[in-house]
């Protein structure tokens, strides 16, 4: 068994030097299908600490699990359940319900739930609490008025903006929110940011770090960038397609580390 296996979820998942390797819509490394069932569950057989996964509420109430916000041109929102899952598994994979991805990743692995469209936080929040203590899971959005809405309905929850989306490039002012986002922050009262890595500049991490927010980076996939950020000790959590590989370079990181200790 994986030693991260035996991890307590009563505790934050938290490695030795604070990053948290976190996989991307499941371990889509291994499987072929993202945000499924498989996904999330060779996550967890392979020890990774945290998920990170999409959800959208269909026609008839049901949240699921799905990045895009159209099946084959048809908006998720406009398509009953069953709908769904006989468009998706005509493609060879089934769009789980939020409820199904909870009751697998009960006190197996924390949660990185992204909240795509604005109208059902009162959903999520009632059913993440129901299987979930508020150590083991985050929520975040592109939507400020989620992230708000979140913090509103139970201050407990630690909620995150989420930056660098393809709405950037609308303004000037866009722009610039995304890469100074304090207002926004405070505004929101977000407890995180969760920035694509290519937003780590202008003294961003410093900023964070003024404002004591954890920075949760994304999509970290190359090697020689993960081990940067890794070894620099400065992101709470790295969400990477590869959490195989980060998990690698974090314990040897980890290793190399506790042997200077050692050795001095």
């Amino acid at each position: 068994m994986n030693k991260l296996n035996n991890i307590s979820l009563a505790e934050p998942l938290l490695r030795r030097n604070g990053t948290r390797i976190v996989a991307h819509r499941g371990n889509t490394s291994l499987v072929k299908f993202e945000n499924t069932i498989e996904a999330f569950q060779t996550a967890i057989e392979i020890g990774i600490p945290q998920i990170e996964f999409d959800l959208r509420m269909t026609q008839d109430g049901y949240l699921v699990c799905y990045h895009d916000r159209s099946i084959d041109g048809i908006k998720i929102k406009h398509l009953c359940y069953q709908e769904l899952l006989t468009i998706s598994r005509g493609k060879g994979f089934e769009i789980p319900l939020f409820e199904d991805i909870l009751k697998l990743c009960q006190d197996r692995i924390a949660l990185d739930i992204e909240i795509k469209e604005e109208g059902y936080e009162e959903q999520i929040v009632s059913l993440t609490t129901k299987y979930f203590s508020y150590s083991n899971f985050v929520m975040k959005s592109f939507n400020d008025s989620s992230v708000r809405r979140i913090k509103n309905l139970d201050p407990q929850i630690k909620v995150g903006i989420l930056l660098g989306g393809i709405a950037i490039k609308r303004s000037v002012l866009g722009i610039l929110s995304q890469f100074f986002p304090e207002y926004r922050i405070l505004k929101t009262g977000a407890d995180f940011v969760a920035p694509n890595f290519r937003l780590l500049k202008f003294g961003f991490v410093w900023r964070m770090k003024l404002l004591d927010r954890e920075i949760y980076v994304w999509t970290v996939n190359k090697e020689s960038r993960l081990f940067k950020l890794i070894r620099n000790n400065q992101m709470s959590a790295i969400i990477t397609d590869k959490p195989e590989l980060a998990l690698k370079i974090l314990t040897h990181i980890e290793a190399c580390t506790a042997d200077d200790q050692t050795n001095y």
